[in-house]
């Protein structure tokens, strides 16, 4: 690990005495930690800071640490969990392991060095997927989304084109369509790609707090604000500065970034000091913006700014001639990260994935691609190992004899029936349980006639 580098460490137990000693010890360590009681106040601190690594005590009132590690991953995909757990709830602990938590320990630690060294083994684990995450976006650069659909083939024609210049793109499309993707390919392919592009997602940053991220603050700007923070802007400065979902911008900050892009300069929040900078701008939404400037969600001026130029990329069920290209290139990446041969497509799984009807797009095409490959220690990659989508427990009894999109869809229906009963109807759990969004699930309630089924 880089000496140079310190990392900062969240930790959430709501038992004030352990809290405060395995914070002593990390701080020892090294560290920074960023100490909580309770999983809402996790939640808060996020919302303010940027953490590497969560150390959560697994039974927690209110909030346990597993339903919080699964809150904390969908802001915060790449972020390592390690549990804290009794040995009564060890057999929690390898579920959690198995959710996405990057290891645990036994409470009380057998030693506190063990603590230590977890974390720091789990940074570097980090490091280095990061480190592999880089390479696959060079990769990128070059082919981000393997393709045979002839409108895919036209969208990257344009943004290969526009690449070239400073101007500024608005992505259009659905939530996972890979909005994002599309961007990296234009930053890598533009004169600005020998620094990093710098990505903020708008709708995961409350409003009050989105203009200091943007445009960074001074000390005493606000309370909490305990010393000078540059901004995005300032560190995208001779780069490329992605804005995620700007559709759930604040209707107030609208006009602060629109005077920043007209003037090429801003001040931070509290400050008086004007700074100019030098950021390609490259945004991104899953709504119509077009709408929301006839209703005044959105302020048109600011639309003709951001879309100068615009690229829409259809959802995977209007191109699915393009799912086997990705499914193959998602494998090939996956097993890449995991160390392992690639396994080979079995015609029943491939059938499988040309039936599903992907309402997560790629996103949750790549999602479920990963966690099989994870799963398949086989040289194909059968229906069975599929993982991720709401028909995967009903998969093994029917593979490899599927056949039909009214079998499939009749699984899927039963899936969301009984995961809706285990949770008593509450959707933010189900979904979280079935692995997609609650937009996802809604999606799926409403095609299988189920959407009044759980009130």
């Amino acid at each position: 690990m880089n000496k140079d580098f310190r990392a900062t460490i969240l930790v959430t137990d709501d038992e004030a005495s352990y809290r405060n000693m395995i914070k002593a010890v990390l701080e020892d360590a090294g560290f920074e930690v960023l100490a909580a009681s309770s999983g809402q106040q996790a939640l808060e601190i996020i919302l303010r800071r940027s953490i590497d690594v969560a150390v959560l005590d697994l039974m927690m009132p209110g909030m346990d640490g597993r339903e919080l590690m699964a809150r904390l991953l969908k802001k915060l995909p790449d972020l390592p969990v390690i549990f804290l757990t009794a040995h009564g709830s060890i057999a929690s602990a390898v579920a959690a392991v198995k959710e996405g938590a990057a290891d645990y320990l036994t409470k009380p630690l057998p030693h506190v060095d063990d603590l230590v060294n977890t974390v720091e083994r789990v940074l570097e684990l980090s490091r280095l997927k990061r480190q592999q995450n880089r390479k696959v976006a060079a990769k990128i650069a070059a082919d981000p989304f393997p393709c045979a659909s002839p409108a895919m083939k036209k969208i990257l024609e344009m943004a290969a084109r526009v690449a070239a210049t400073d101007v500024t793109v608005l992505i259009t499309g659905e939530s996972g369509t890979g909005k994002e993707r599309m961007a990296e390919f234009i930053h890598l392919n533009s004169p600005r790609s020998t620094a990093e592009m710098v990505s903020v997602n708008c709708a995961a940053i409350v409003d009050n707090l989105l203009e200091s991220e943007l445009f960074g603050h001074e000390k005493g700007a606000f309370t909490g604000a305990v010393e000078r923070k540059p901004g995005r802007f300032e560190e995208a400065d001779n780069s490329t500065l992605f804005l995620d979902e700007i559709g759930e911008m604040s209707i107030g900050l609208q006009p602060k970034l629109l005077r920043a892009l007209q003037e090429k300069e801003f001040r931070r929040v509290g400050g008086s000091q004007t700074i100019r900078f030098n950021a390609r701008l490259i945004a991104a939404t899953n709504r119509n913006l077009k709408q929301q400037c006839a209703v005044g969600a959105f302020r048109e001026d600011l639309f003709y700014r951001i879309s100068v130029f615009t690229l829409h990329i259809p959802p995977l069920r209007e191109r699915p001639e393009d799912i086997q290209m990705l499914s193959e290139r998602f494998v090939s990446e996956a097993a890449a990260r995991f160390c392992r041969p690639a396994p080979m497509l079995a015609d029943t799984t491939r059938k499988v994935l040309l039936d599903y009807a992907w309402p997560g797009n790629v996103r949750e095409l790549a999602n479920v691609v990963e966690a099989s490959v994870l799963l398949c220690d086989d040289a194909q990659l059968q229906p069975r190992h599929l993982h991720g989508i709401a028909v995967d427990a009903m998969i093994s009894a029917v593979a490899p004899a599927i056949d039909s999109k009214d079998m499939l869809a009749a699984a899927e229906r039963k899936a969301l029936i009984e995961a809706l009963a285990r949770f008593d109807g509450n959707r933010v759990r189900t979904a979280e349980f079935l692995n997609m969004s609650r937009r996802n699930l809604i999606y799926k309630l409403k095609k299988h006639g189920l959407l009044n089924r759980d009130q």
